[in-house]
């Protein structure tokens, strides 16, 4: 069982200390962790240089933003792991559910597995709760139900945390290098109809 754990940043100087430590903490031997900086300008590069002497972290510092998507692929190609997780530095999602993750992927030989922030949600009025306080949300929402539509599933959150086997990912891996490549690749995913799973 091998891992990688992938760190896009862009300006999250706040937070980007906090996020590698989390991600240095996670006990799983086989692992490694390569943070790749879109061009920030607050100083987070700044942060990121004081674990250039990790042996598990390998670093990429990019001269100017290239966008999100261009972010995941040089990871791709970076890593020598079977399997690859976003965890971003922002801190919204919880790194600790990607040994969960790990764990199911494997015991269900999937593709991909999405962590989602929703699927524990009991009724509408809750989920209208959760909306309210934070807006952003509705995106989701909006994503997953095209995701949905289109492709005849019952995902909860395509936006969540993610967890890919790169060996099967690799190969269909958008071009897209904004925000929409997430959406991108999700909808490929279902496209050529591999095995995922949520939790």
């Amino acid at each position: 069982m091998s891992i990688t754990y992938l760190i896009p940043i862009f300006n999250e100087a706040k937070t980007v200390k906090k996020a590698i430590e989390e991600t240095i903490q996670i006990d799983i031997p086989n692992k490694e962790i390569i943070i790749i900086d879109n061009g920030s300008t607050d100083g987070t590069q700044d942060i990121i240089k004081e674990y250039k002497n990790y042996k598990e972290i390998k670093i990429i510092l990019q001269k100017k933003n290239l966008g999100f998507g261009n972010s995941i692929r040089e990871g791709f190609l970076q890593s020598s792991k079977e399997f690859i997780y976003l965890q971003f530095g922002d801190l919204e999602y919880d790194i600790k559910t990607s040994i969960e993750m790990l764990k199911k992927t494997q015991e269900q030989s999937l593709d991909a597995m999405f962590g989602s922030r929703l699927k524990n949600i009991k009724n509408l009025f809750e989920l209208f709760k959760i909306t309210l306080k934070n807006p952003a949300y509705l995106a989701t929402l909006t994503c997953t139900f095209l995701i949905n539509f289109f492709y005849n599933k019952s995902f909860t959150d395509i936006i969540g945390a993610k967890l890919y086997r790169k060996k099967t990912i690799q190969s269909i891996l958008p071009l897209t290098s904004g925000q929409g490549f997430d959406f991108e690749l999700v909808s490929l995913i279902c496209k050529k109809n591999l095995k995922v799973d949520e939790v």
